[in-house]
């Protein structure tokens, strides 16, 4: 005679006893109890959100077969990258800039659905992806990044994943790593199955920023007191506050280059200069004198070049990548000297012409007249 070992037995006499107490509870005229659902994760909620937002644009079934979120810095990023990738560059919320990038196979899914109405099996042509298909993938990134903000909310770790759509394409993925902003990222690697009955099977890589913790202050730090407004003298007009609003015109200057006379006479119409790799991570914003203000990275924010202002006192702070002209008056008042009737110290004191070698776009016989 075998007996029943008590704890296998367990589970189900515990199951039969909640279902007998709902059963009393439905008699009595109660509510069925509605089961617990699952906590959300991030593999679940962005599943989810590609596959509504293939099936709410196009009607393109997408399933996903596996979906992995990590974090990574942007020197990893480049190493992930699927083999001739279409990479796009996404605006966040204020300056913070993110990217995804579709394997060939994914472009050519949707791509092939938006001309044939159907996803075929055919093989694929070696090559780079052109604007053309980074248009016409424009809208799924947009819709995908719409569906991530609503499928997203409350988990973990990806809170911030809201606000962000299509700016740039890259023909290049390299310049990738400049136009980004150093700072950790979260990354959604998805494999997908796209298409029925024959289907792709495509690749999408999304690295969005994790937004900056906000400083704060120590219990123990004495408050910084705000500076007193100018105090003009008596019987004197004060010109302080309609000075703030004066115009002023900056330069954003790459590097500058020696080159000989008979080069410069050589200047054609598409000929390629070369300049030092370094230029990207040392421009500087001048004044048309020649007076520097700010010196920080070459790269590009809506749609505009640009530099990423750096503070010489602090290397390691970035104030965000800033359009040039649009912040010229702000990095003229807070890099100017205090006293003027000190010596300028951004002025190079005793350079020549030639010590300065040749700038861009300027005009050599203005500087020697």
């Amino acid at each position: 005679m075998t007996h029943a070992d008590p704890a296998t037995q367990a589970p189900g006499v515990l199951r039969r006893m909640l279902q007998a107490r709902a059963q009393v509870r439905l008699g009595q005229g109660g509510a069925p109890q509605l089961p617990a659902s699952p906590a959300p994760t991030p593999a679940r909620a962005a599943a989810t959100a590609i596959g509504r937002a293939a099936d709410r644009l196009y009607q393109l079934p997408v399933r996903a077969l596996s979906v992995q979120p990590g974090a990574l810095t942007l020197a990893e990023l480049p190493e992930l990258l699927p083999e001739l990738p279409l990479v796009v560059v996404l605006q966040g919320p204020g300056d913070l800039l993110g990217a995804i990038a579709l394997c060939p196979q994914a472009v050519a899914a949707l791509v092939e659905w938006q001309a044939l109405g159907r996803v075929t099996s055919r093989g694929l042509e070696r090559r780079r992806p052109t604007r053309s298909d980074a248009l016409l993938c424009s809208d799924f990134i947009n819709a995908l990044l719409t569906e991530l903000t609503a499928e997203m909310e409350g988990v973990e770790g990806f809170e911030a994943v809201g606000g962000y759509q299509f700016l740039t394409h890259l023909d290049d993925p390299r310049p990738l790593s400049l136009m980004l902003e150093d700072r950790p990222l979260r990354s959604l690697s998805f494999h997908l199955a796209m298409g029925a009955p024959d289907m792709r099977e495509g690749r999408v890589l999304l690295a969005l920023p994790q937004p900056a913790n906000q400083a704060r202050p120590r219990p123990d730090a004495a408050p910084v007191a705000a500076p007193a407004p100018p105090v003009a003298a008596p019987g004197r007009v004060s010109l302080a506050a309609a000075m703030q609003d004066a115009p002023v015109s900056v330069t954003g200057v790459l590097c500058r280059k020696r080159v000989s006379l008979a080069e410069l006479r050589g200047f054609l119409d598409g000929r390629l200069l070369s300049l030092p790799r370094t230029c990207l991570t040392q421009a500087t914003l001048e004044t048309q004198d020649g007076q520097v203000l700010a010196t920080g990275k070459f790269g590009e924010a809506e749609g505009c070049h640009a530099i990423r202002l750096r503070d010489p006192a602090s290397a390691s702070t970035d104030d965000g990548m800033v359009p040039v002209m649009g912040q010229a008056a702000a990095m003229m008042a807070a890099h100017a000297p205090g006293d003027l009737s000190q010596p300028d110290p951004f002025r190079a004191q005793g350079l020549s012409i030639d010590d300065l070698g040749l700038a861009t776009g300027t005009d050599l016989t203005a500087l020697r007249g």
